[in-house]
């Protein structure tokens, strides 16, 4: 593991084991994403480290629940936040005070007091003042007939990091952040792009970091310029004289300047795999609900905690390593290993090694063990069996045809793009898809971010003819009218995706407004594709997504992630990276570049580390390439790679947060 996060790690230890030290006989009330970073912190087991550290009781809160219980036989409440709406503390924490009569009141929030907004983005009722909060809350308090004056604390603690492996993170307090395709950054963006970057900073300071920040892309450069401003105002007032410890290059990089990559279906990666065919656990935006009691059968009482589902946050640095760099065929084959290792136990019959090692032969063998194990040695394996399970489902999963055909029309679309650049007709043939897609098995959420990953990949520098965008339009309009008549018909009863509540909305009984509101939509649809494919008119070097190796060799997509890494690693020391913003590290390199008329020109190689975060999400194809393009420029002068994002992505959350967010 290597130095910086291992002092991030030590760091978000630290933060937590402070928390912990004040649950003991308290009821707690923790929001959905500081859940999401303890979920990712105690191995899967935020609930149970709660507990045991003294925890009365454990509650989720967030804006639009209502519904809080009296708890009984405590005084005290702790409650963990991450929001900086002070809306939101009004609301929930006077709830909660309105059912129980607390003595003692901290509220842990990882968003600073408002003496930090020296932006003036905020006005006085937006700003969260720690110190009216803290008047508040004792008013609510007091109005509970209290014997003695109530104990109120607010404390700071920058909660917003998740270690999935040792070189990949993400923040789920920012997971929703999302580049808009224009200009214009909404306000309530820039709020939080401005809390992502204190948090940042005190990160940073915290583990004696000295930074070098560079930016790629329009969000990405306020980011930047905002950590840059706190680094420069703090840093210059109270650690000038300080020697930093660690050099640091972060790089920060725009989402939505390639869409291709987080909308394709390659599963070169397992862990992508796994991310499509299980559901989120519940408020989770990068961790599965894996099904354990297919393993314990039915459920009785001493067995209710085997209900809970297993996650990928238990399995250890190892096996996340293994899902984000193998493919399937070896992995079955470590399954497979995993399986005989759990026989080798007291009492279990031996197994017979199947001779064509395939999802179907696994779970055959899996239960096999299930029925001839007792209870108590099964539970003994359970963390490895819940990556068993994964494995297994995933290679087997019903999705798995649909998924084999989006990628063959993917290859298509890329194929058709490099030979017939401008005639390319690939929006006729994609047209078509949509018009027969119930025959093909395919629904339009997917087909859309089909399209998105086609568009983002054309870029500029191919046009689609106005003819074939219009029969496109009218594809799509005809399919969401369709879906909603079928929507009508067949009310879901399950959780719907953001495509389904908008089909909800489209008209009630009314055929008419609904099919007017269809082909609103699909224009809408289509206005916001060609916003895509103009995303990386602003780069220089990265404005293409298509490679071509060698005359020999076929055309293959190419994320920016990829091409920046390995232009970082380039022998050609000299090559300006012209599409990464450097920013002043502060005030001193700021005047050394004014003197010299901005001459020195630090490269992100210079330090020992480069963070790569993404703003907007990444994928679990990335990070295997990330892996691969380091381990082939792998030397002992090679700075070491972190990546990290605002959350883990498959497609169809582009979809969501591209169209109906």
């Amino acid at each position: 593991m290597t130095e910086i996060i291992l002092e991030i790690k030590k760091l978000i230890s630290e933060y937590w084991k402070n928390i912990f030290a004040e649950v003991c006989d308290a009821v707690v009330y923790v929001d959905h994403c500081a859940i999401e970073c303890l979920h990712w912190y105690t191995a899967g087991k935020g609930y149970l480290a709660l507990k045991d550290a003294g925890a009365v009781a454990v509650y989720e809160f967030g804006m639009y629940h209502f519904r809080y219980v009296e708890v009984k036989d405590t005084k005290k409440a702790v409650i963990i936040s991450t929001s900086g709406d002070p809306a939101f503390y009004q609301r929930t924490i006077k709830m909660i005070l309105a059912k129980n009569t607390f003595q003692n009141c901290i509220v842990y929030c990882s968003v600073p007091c408002d003496t930090i907004n020296h932006l003036g983005t905020l006005s006085a009722e937006e700003k969260l003042d720690y110190n009216k909060l803290k008047k508040d809350i004792k008013v609510w308090m007091t109005s509970g007939n209290l014997s003695q004056e109530p104990v109120v604390d607010i404390i700071y603690v920058p909660i917003f990091i998740a270690l999935l492996n040792k070189d990949l993170f993400v923040t789920p307090p920012f997971g929703d952040l999302m580049p808009s395709l224009d200009t214009n950054i909404p306000k309530d963006t820039f709020v939080k792009l401005n809390f992502l970057a204190y948090s940042f900073y005190n990160l940073f300071d915290s583990i004696g970091a000295k930074l070098d920040i560079y930016s790629l892309g329009n969000l990405s450069d306020h980011l930047a310029k905002n950590l840059e401003d706190y680094m420069s105002s703090i840093n210059h007032k109270s650690h000038l004289s300080e020697t930093s410890e660690i050099g640091v290059s972060l790089i920060l990089i725009d989402r939505t300047l390639d869409l291709c990559t987080p909308t394709s279906n390659n599963m070169e990666s397992f862990l992508a795999k796994i991310l499509r065919t299980f559901p989120h656990l519940p408020h989770h935006d990068n961790d599965v609900a894996i099904n354990m009691s297919l393993l314990f059968g039915s459920v009785t009482e001493v067995l209710k905690s085997y209900e809970i589902p297993g996650c990928l946050a238990s399995m250890e640095d190892e096996m996340m390593d293994l899902l984000i760099s193998q493919k399937g065929k070896k992995l079955l084959n470590t399954v497979n290993q995993f399986l005989n290792d759990i026989t080798l136990t007291k009492g279990s019959p031996k197994l017979r090694t199947p001779t064509r090692i395939s999802g179907h032969s696994l779970e055959k063998l899996l239960s096999k063990i299930q029925s001839t194990n007792n209870i108590d040695s099964m539970t003994i394996h359970t963390e490895k069996l819940q990556c068993i399970l994964a494995i297994i489902k995933a290679s087997i999963s019903q999705k798995a045809d649909q998924i084999e055909l989006l990628t063959s029309l993917e290859k298509l679309a890329l194929q058709n793009l490099s030979v017939s650049r401008e005639s390319s007709s690939i929006l006729v043939q994609l047209s078509n898809i949509i018009r027969t897609r119930i025959h093909r098995g395919l629904d339009v959420e997917n087909l859309l971010a089909l399209l998105i990953h086609v568009y983002s990949l054309a870029g500029t520098q191919i046009r689609f003819s106005t003819q074939q965008e219009r029969r496109l339009e009218e594809s799509i309009a005809d399919a969401i009218f369709e879906d909603f008549q079928i929507l009508k018909e067949s009310p879901l009863m399950n959780t719907k995706s953001a495509y389904q509540r908008n089909l909800l909305l489209l008209g009630g009984d009314d055929v008419a407004v609904a099919q007017e509101t269809s082909c609103n939509i699909a224009a809408r649809i289509l206005d916001t594709l060609r916003l895509i494919a103009e995303q990386r008119l602003i780069l220089q070097d990265y404005r293409s997504c298509m490679l071509k190796p060698s005359p020999q060799e076929s055309t293959r997509y190419i994320s920016i992630l990829e091409q920046v890494t390995k232009d970082i690693f380039s022998v050609d020391i000299s090559r300006e990276l012209r599409d990464l913003h450097k920013k002043s590290s502060s005030f001193i390199s700021a005047g050394f570049n004014l003197i010299l008329g901005g001459k020195t020109k630090r490269h992100p190689r210079d330090n020992p580390y480069i963070l790569i975060y993404v703003v907007g999400g990444i994928t679990a194809e990335e990070a295997k390439v990330i892996q691969e393009v380091v381990s082939a420029h792998s030397n002992e002068k090679s700075p070491h790679i972190i990546l990290a994002g605002s959350r883990l992505l498959n497609p169809l959350d582009i979809v969501d947060k591209i169209f109906f967010s």
